[in-house]
């Protein structure tokens, strides 16, 4: 049975979740011939197995400590923010909208998203295979998946919003990164985009005592201030 949410670009047709997967074991194993993994939790695994070890940076712990945090004055902003512009970008359409959280991690902000769009498709696709079973086990109403944000399994034209929160400073090619969303977005749909300011109050303060500029976590490739965001989303169009 063909899926219209899940497309193989490699075979240039939606994927037929049947037919075209395997189980996780064989995944690891001899992955030739088949397009993703179906995990015994349920939920679909489209990264390769040669990635799989590597990319689980949640496999001892949440290194973001989300949950534990969830509730603090920074989230709760943050939070809050993605809210008022997804109730924004909720007027542009006449139908419950089909939301892709990118980079979703345990699932506790997709979650709270869909806690305010309880009628909305919500989708939660993270490169971490520990962080996906997690979400999976804990957010049963959220088709999770794993896979690499710059080769999503989703067709075109599919989502109305994409949210990629905290993702951006993780990637080192946000612009290909920045491709991938606008081909799953249907025309007119919306990108909802946070991402730590290289020159936040902290840095500033650090810069005026001659301190080197700091990155918010170890895991940051980079961090970026508002105005090279901005000529990111107009060179990516």
């Amino acid at each position: 049975m063909s899926h219209e949410k899940y497309y193989n670009y490699q075979l240039n047709r939606p994927l037929d979740l049947e037919t075209d997967g395997c189980d996780l074991q064989q995944w690891e194993s001899q992955p030739e011939g088949s397009y993703f993994a179906c995990h015994p939790e349920g939920f679909k695994v489209f990264l390769h197995p040669s990635k799989l070890e590597a990319s689980d940076e949640y496999s001892e712990a949440d290194p973001y400590n989300v949950e534990e945090q969830i509730d603090s004055q920074f989230h709760q902003r943050r939070f809050g923010i993605t809210i008022d512009l997804l109730k924004e970008a909720a007027k542009s359409f006449s139908e419950p909208m089909k939301i892709l959280d990118l980079g979703c991690g345990e699932g506790h902000i997709t979650q709270l998203i869909l806690d305010e769009f309880p009628s909305s498709e919500m989708t939660g696709l993270d490169y971490s295979l520990t962080a996906i079973k997690y979400a999976h086990q804990h957010f049963p109403k959220i088709d999770f998946c794993v896979g690499d944000a710059y080769e999503g399994p989703y067709a075109e034209e599919y989502f109305d919003v994409v949210v990629c929160n905290n993702l951006w400073e993780h990637v080192p090619d946000p612009l290909q990164l920045l491709r991938e969303m606008k081909k799953f977005l249907k025309p007119g749909g919306y990108i909802i985009m946070s991402t730590p300011s290289r020159y936040r109050l902290s840095n500033l303060v650090r810069a005026l005592l001659g301190k080197p500029i700091a990155f918010m976590s170890h895991h940051h490739v980079t961090e970026y201030t508002v105005g090279q965001v901005v000529e990111q989303f107009r060179f990516g169009g």
